[in-house]
């Protein structure tokens, strides 16, 4: 049975960002896992996996993203 979305529900997200942000980014992701991995220029790209929040928080997490000028490169709800 699945999950049913509303705006204040809890869903797990895996979100990927250009670079690799300094530890204190795991504060804002509780529970997340960080990967890091090199692609194209030698360049690197984190995912955090298992990062839990409703949409509120997505929201807030994005603008904060582009506050600190991060590049997201993509979010997906697994």
């Amino acid at each position: 049975m699945s999950q049913s979305l509303s705006l204040n529900s809890q869903n797990k997200y895996e979100i990927k960002v250009y670079g690799q942000p300094d530890d204190s980014w795991m504060l804002w992701l509780g529970e997340a896992k960080a990967t890091v991995e090199i692609v194209v220029d030698d360049r690197e790209m984190t995912t955090f996996s298992n990062v839990v929040m409703d949409q509120a928080g997505l929201v807030g997490l994005i603008r904060r993203l582009h506050g600190h000028g991060i590049v997201l490169l993509s979010i997906r709800q697994v």
